[in-house]
């Protein structure tokens, strides 16, 4: 073999290297995600700006958007941006761009805005160099099971919090924009689970761990959340006496082994609660049907209190005034069907029900 074909063979070997993807994607889809680009360059391919996206070290690249010739690469997704417009479908009438996201990536992050957790603050961090590396700090905290973080960047403070905007109680310790001026906030978007209320309450005989040596009501839910035996569902907590359940009180069978008040005094119970899927948020309403009307600081907050609301198949949320309105139908089982309109019979409405439980409505 002569040196020209010695050299060309290397570098056949090195393209084939380069044209393997490490990563699994989404399908490919006429669409972009405006303005949150944190890498432009020039690829040849989609395949080609795939594999930057993958070789990125200065971000957790998870999507791409790619018009023939311009390849730009995103810390975000469709998901964790806080606004669903800031995904278009198709791109726009002018250009046409190719979107794919990352399947294989364990963590995302919502866009960080003006937003913080009021007093929930699980631990203080100093002289952190910006929310890139708050959310790391979050991500390898092993004392607690962090959700969210607050950071001020000016002060290079970062908050970390085993709570989200989901999870707090009440909803007014969250505040967007947030009650000191400054600060941002940003929560994990793969969270499946986060806690229910505490009631006074337990289930009976059904434990399949009993730890007697838990300092707080907080430490049993993390013990729970970190268990991997079995999936925990929900726990029991007095004292220093954790007990830990692979049931919660919609499961547990006979379903009088949940007792509430408990039939044993000073036990408190709390259960993980699945957010659970749903579909895009559409522009309609389900007239008339409404389970319960409440005032929520965004849509987000509304969907999160119809996944908390037993019954609740669907909610209409109105930005102008932050009316949230739940109901135990969605568009196939509400009668008659015309209370459900798309678009909505009034302006400003959005509308979203879960996909991922059957839904019908028990007069």
């Amino acid at each position: 073999m002569d040196r020209f074909t010695r050299i060309t063979a290397i570098l056949l070997m090195a393209s084939s290297v380069c044209l393997c993807q490490k990563g699994k994607w989404s399908e490919v889809a006429e669409a972009c995600l405006g303005g949150y680009n944190d890498w432009s360059g020039t690829a040849s391919s989609l395949d080609h700006c795939k594999r930057y996206c993958e070789a990125q070290t200065s971000f957790r690249c998870l999507s791409v958007d790619f018009n023939g010739e311009t390849c730009m690469n995103s810390r975000h997704n469709r998901n964790s941006g806080p606004l669903s417009e800031d995904f278009r479908q198709p791109c726009g009438a002018q250009t046409t761009f190719q979107y794919a996201e990352r399947l294989d990536i364990d963590y995302g992050w919502t866009i960080p805005f003006s937003g913080c957790i009021k007093n929930f603050n699980d631990k203080d961090i100093r002289e952190v160099d910006d929310m890139d590396d708050c959310h790391q700090r979050c991500e390898d905290e092993s004392e607690f099971v962090c959700l969210s973080v607050d950071y001020n960047p000016e002060e290079k403070i970062c908050f970390l919090s085993r709570h989200n905007r989901a999870s707090i109680r009440s909803l007014g310790e969250y505040t967007q924009p947030c009650y000191i001026e400054g600060w941002k906030y940003s929560e994990k978007t793969d969270t499946e689970f986060y806690w229910s209320d505490t009631v006074q309450g337990c289930i009976r005989l059904n434990n399949v761990v009993h730890d007697n040596q838990t300092s707080s009501l907080s430490a049993c839910q993390d013990r729970c959340v970190s268990e991997t035996a079995f999936t925990c569902l929900s726990i029991d907590y007095t004292g220093s006496l954790c007990n830990l359940q692979s049931d919660n009180r919609n499961t547990i069978r006979p379903t009088s082994d949940y007792t509430q008040p408990c039939y044993s005094a000073d036990w408190t119970y709390s259960e993980r609660v699945k957010f659970g899927s749903w579909t895009d948020d559409l522009d309609a309403c389900i007239r008339s049907h409404n389970m319960k009307e409440l005032e929520v600081p965004d849509l987000d907050a509304c969907r999160m209190m119809c996944a908390q609301t037993e019954g609740c198949c669907s909610f209409d949320y109105k930005d102008s005034d932050h009316q949230c309105f739940l109901s135990g139908y969605n568009r196939a089982t509400v009668t008659p069907s015309t209370d459900y309109t798309e678009p909505c019979y009034v302006s400003g409405y959005r509308y979203s029900e879960r996909v991922d439980k059957f839904c019908r409505h028990l007069d």
